[in-house]
């Protein structure tokens, strides 16, 4: 099992950093996208609804790293009720 570690942490820090920030970034829209979602008692079904868009997709957002365009986001934002990103000022 070590061994797997081992490798796995190698593996890891041959990933540039502008692909690590990435993947970070998208995991923590995911997440905020979850916390709102169970914060308005709402389920993907009715993120998709508000959105006018399939259900699977919503999945497939908060399943995997999807690249989020800004109108995406803006979207998803509005059909929320809440900022998904908050720039620094």
């Amino acid at each position: 099992m070590k061994n797997k570690q081992e490798w796995f942490k190698s593996k890891v820090k041959q990933v540039p950093p502008e692909i690590m920030t990435e993947v970070q970034l998208s995991a923590g829209i995911i997440a905020r996208i979850d916390r709102i979602l169970k914060e308005k008692n709402m389920t993907q079904r009715d993120l998709a609804k508000k959105l006018g868009k399939n259900e699977a997709m919503v999945s497939r957002w908060t399943t995997g790293f999807p690249n989020f365009t800004l109108r995406t986001l803006a979207q998803i934002s509005t059909a929320l009720g809440e900022p998904l990103i908050k720039l620094a000022e």
